[in-house]
């Protein structure tokens, strides 16, 4: 069963680029009584595509692709709400949380994200092709896209940087992580409990933590993902 939200199910429940509430954190819920107060209104149907603003580059993103008879389709990314909005020729048709599946006629644009990046970003056409809508300027997928561009090398090491930082995080904290949970009451009382050859300081299992989240941010901006070397993130985020 796909996770993948219907569009058309729904109004949009938070402005990309005003304050308010964040969609989803109730914690304040009630306490005069007015909800609406902590709503605020989401982008009306073809209210124009506003700027991209560099200085909310860690909370949101920006992509784009030409469609055909000079159309152009821009998804706007909020992460922290964890809500996408379609434009389509810079005027707003839908916005929906992610994971979703944007109906353009007979193609589509897929849309998911983590909180390291974007997973999937493409356009989905109606013979079963796909292409990766380009990373707006501005953007963190960008600036990453011009590093490699301009400095290949650089690009390169940061990838391969990036896998081995996450290869010896998987490697030192896997054994300890299976410790801990072999140790847990589910597990332990059915089964015998793991004992780890490797027993790092909290400290250094702190840093091992810190590279492998700016690894996993890595591999996120040029779209990169295996199954068994980013477990460890796919891990932390879950």
């Amino acid at each position: 069963m796909s996770d993948e939200r219907d569009p058309r199910g729904g109004a949009a429940r938070k402005d990309p680029y005003g304050g308010g509430r964040i969609d989803g954190f109730d914690g304040f819920d009630g306490l005069d009584g007015d909800e609406g107060d902590w709503l605020t209104p989401g982008p009306v149907r073809g209210s124009p595509l506003p700027a991209f603003r560099p200085s909310l580059s860690l909370q949101r993103t920006r992509f784009a692709i030409d469609l055909r008879k000079a159309s152009t389709a821009t998804v706007d990314v909020d992460h922290l709400s964890g809500r996408a909005s379609l434009y389509r020729d810079d005027r707003h048709v839908q916005t929906s949380d992610m994971p979703v599946r944007f109906p353009l006629g007979s193609d589509s644009i897929k849309v998911a994200a983590s909180r390291y990046g974007m997973k999937r970003i493409h356009l989905i056409r109606a013979d079963g092709s796909q292409r990766r809508l380009d990373p707006a300027p501005g953007t963190p997928e960008h600036w990453r896209a011009q590093l490699a561009h301009r400095h290949p090398g650089v690009g390169r090491g940061l990838a391969a940087g990036a896998a081995i930082v996450l290869t010896i995080n998987l490697i030192l904290l896997a054994p300890q992580l299976l410790e801990l949970v072999t140790h847990l009451p589910l597990w332990a009382d059915r089964f015998a409990s793991f004992a780890s050859p490797i027993d790092l300081p909290a400290g250094v299992n702190m840093a091992l933590t810190l590279t492998a989240g700016l690894a996993g941010i890595e591999r996120a901006l040029t779209f990169r993902h295996h199954r068994l070397l980013d477990v460890e993130t796919d891990g932390i985020e879950a």
